[in-house]
């Protein structure tokens, strides 16, 4: 059981801590929490066998032990405030710093470590300052990675924006107004703001066609792709690992092909200039891609764009790019690809789906096999990527036609592939 213990003059967060954790447990986002009271003048944190301290406007980081690791965040700002250009460098130079609520002329900005840089949401209304620390702490019990944390505390905290009548909406946040925006170079007050970004604005991407949605087959070779195309399936993806693999360049000709003479949408894994080089119908990018793809050549080119996401930060991110559909992963245990976060589970891959609505379409991937297909396709994703499912199937177009035959939703009394 994860822990939370918490000094006395932080108890006024239990009236938020206790609902929201009941809350997590009635959507069974993740292992039960237990509360209880430290001596230290800082948060005890127990997640997952590791141990780590929160400490809110502490002068320094806090490190009690050498196992044990700490943020101290910074939450309680006056005049004159520090510029966001100095946080985002002290923050890029700090791991254990985080920063939330910054004043600006129109907003607030929270501000967090990621990987030796700093990274940030922003919004106009900063909500409660309580409110915001509950859900922190509750989303690191959680396991929730810090991003992820950051976001929805700043959403909890302003739950009450779209409030009305008095009540202050789910106590779990669920509507997209409520959560803040990532800064990157397609927010619109991203240069106003001073925050420095390295990616560079791009224009919406070309949409899909979502009736071609559903079953999702990602392979590892054109004679895959040409083979589940030749079964019915009218979205799949081209995914070779070794980016030194003979014939690579054919091989990605040969898949162009096969789409256009299905009339099927075929989408090429991370190697972006052979797909604008061959005309692909679309590329499949990961996060850290976001940094060194050439986006604005990708959308001149008329190539769809798809985008891997792991939580609630890495959606709001992709979302700013305007991308032609959001994959969310990894739902289950999976072996073919080594992921550095864990299992989402379909609980909170419905609260994902949510947050999304019907912005972009989705897909769902990571360990989804047939047994797992219906239950991850009620959460109203808009298709599922399968890979040993269909790779590792005795009879391909039996399998292809078992996942279709789950994979259809009921659209005014008449089956269909799309809401």
């Amino acid at each position: 059981m994860n822990a939370v213990c918490l000094p006395d003059h932080l108890t006024p967060l239990l009236m938020h801590l206790e609902p929201l954790l009941a809350a997590a447990e009635h959507y069974a986002l993740g292992e039960p929490v237990q509360l209880a009271w430290s001596e230290s003048a800082v948060v005890d944190m127990d997640v997952d066998g590791r141990r780590f301290t929160v400490a809110f406007d502490a002068p320094e980081p806090v490190n009690q032990e050498d196992d044990v690791t700490g943020y101290v965040v910074h939450d309680q700002w006056l005049a004159p405030y520090p510029t966001l250009t100095d946080i985002q460098q002290q923050v890029a130079a700090t791991p254990s710093m985080v920063v939330c609520g910054l004043p600006t002329e129109q907003g607030c900005v929270d501000v967090w470590h990621h990987d030796g840089e700093a990274r940030a949401v922003y919004c106009h209304h900063t909500g409660a300052c309580d409110a915001q620390r509950a859900m922190l702490l509750a989303a690191l019990a959680l396991d929730y990675p810090l991003e992820d944390a950051v976001t929805l505390a700043r959403a909890y905290a302003r739950r009450y924006v779209f409030a009305t009548d008095g009540d202050a909406g789910p106590t779990w946040p669920v509507d997209h107004r409520l959560f803040p925006r990532p800064l990157t170079a397609n927010h619109p007050e991203v240069v106003d703001l001073g925050w420095q970004c390295t990616a560079t604005a791009v224009a919406a991407f070309a949409p899909v066609d979502r009736t071609k949605l559903a079953l999702y087959p990602v392979v590892d070779s054109a004679e895959w792709v040409e083979k589940v195309l030749a079964s019915g399936v009218m979205t799949t993806q081209l995914r070779i690992k070794d980016p030194q693999a003979p014939a690579l360049s054919s091989q990605i000709a040969r898949i162009v092909a096969a789409g256009e003479a299905h009339q099927a949408q075929v989408f090429v894994n991370d190697y972006w200039q052979l797909a604008i080089e061959h005309g692909a119908y679309g590329v499949h990018l990961g996060q850290e891609d976001l940094e060194t793809a050439d986006l604005a050549a990708i959308a001149e080119a008329g190539l769809r764009l798809g985008l891997s996401t792991h939580g609630y930060y890495e959606i709001l991110r992709a979302a700013e790019f305007s991308p032609s559909y959001i994959a969310l992963g990894h739902i289950f245990p999976t072996t073919t690809k080594s992921m550095p976060s864990k299992p989402q589970g379909v609980n909170r891959l419905a609260l994902y789906q949510k947050l999304i609505g019907d912005a972009f379409p989705t897909v769902a991937i990571g360990g989804i096999d047939l047994s797992r297909a219906e239950k991850v396709w009620r959460t109203g994703v808009s298709s599922v990527a399968v890979v040993r499912a269909i790779t590792e199937a005795e009879d391909t177009a039996q399998a292809v036609a078992d996942f279709q035959q789950v994979l259809v939703r009921e659209v005014k009394g008449v089956p269909d592939h799309d809401q």
